[in-house]
């Protein structure tokens, strides 16, 4: 446990003293406001200016800001083990009491913790319980927060320094974009968007009378992802 705590404190070091990673950090509070408040706001001024509210597209639009947020911690801890890969860090981890696997263990379950928290107090202030139960925010949020070691693994696995990691970051925003296409195009072709493990959180919320259907597939979708990047990374990093 001691070895533990003072890997994590060690990230909070790290993400201190790197005013990028420190904006990343904090970011997801940024997410909040702009959800309660510029929503808000620009809704008011397109109904006043062009008759046009905005308020049916909020719903989509908190989908779209939850679910930056893990993504943008896992880009953070991805860092972090990025610099400790290049490092040699990894390998000496790995011959401590902690390991390789408790030394993965603490990076990909930290950021989960740190999202899950964040969604679930972002469901509540923007009002996701109005059609959701307790039960379905909690599965949804520990759904999403996985995108977080999604995010740490694919950089792990695929970047070879961080000027590549942002790079590839940006990349895997692109998934982002099938949820743009399910929303607002119709027809048959869109369940090929299912090979995305966003396509079933923005589902699940959007047809609330089939989340669990959803919520199972994207757990099972989510889980492989991050399996195959898992397997990936392990074998980059010996």
């Amino acid at each position: 446990m001691a070895n533990y705590s003072q890997l994590i404190k060690s990230d909070f070091r790290n993400i201190g003293r790197d005013p990028m990673l420190m904006m990343a950090s904090i970011a997801p509070v940024l997410l909040i406001l702009v959800a309660l408040f510029v929503f808000t706001l620009v809704s008011g001024l397109t109904e006043k200016h062009l008759n046009f509210p905005l308020a049916q597209y909020f719903t989509f639009g908190y989908i779209f800001l939850i679910i930056i947020a893990p993504m943008l911690l896992g880009m953070v801890y991805g860092f972090i083990l990025l610099d400790e890969r290049d490092g040699g860090m990894i390998g000496y981890i790995s011959i401590t009491p902690l390991g390789k696997s408790g030394y993965l263990m603490v990076r990909m379950l930290v950021p989960i913790i740190f999202s899950f928290l964040f969604c679930m107090m972002f469901f509540l202030l923007t009002g996701f319980h109005d059609f959701l139960n307790f039960l379905q925010l909690g599965i949804l949020a520990l759904i999403i927060a996985t995108e977080a070691p999604m995010m740490l693994l694919f950089l792990g696995a695929f970047a070879g320094n961080k000027v590549e990691g942002i790079a590839i970051s940006k990349g895997f925003g692109i998934l982002l974009m099938t949820l743009v296409l399910d929303y607002f195009f119709r027809g048959d072709w869109r369940i090929l968007l299912s090979i995305s493990p966003l396509w079933w959180i923005e589902r699940g919320v959007m047809n609330p009378q089939y989340i669990y259907p959803y919520l199972f597939g994207g757990a099972i979708v989510h889980f492989i992802f991050i399996f195959l990047l898992y397997k990936k990374f392990i074998r980059r990093v010996g």
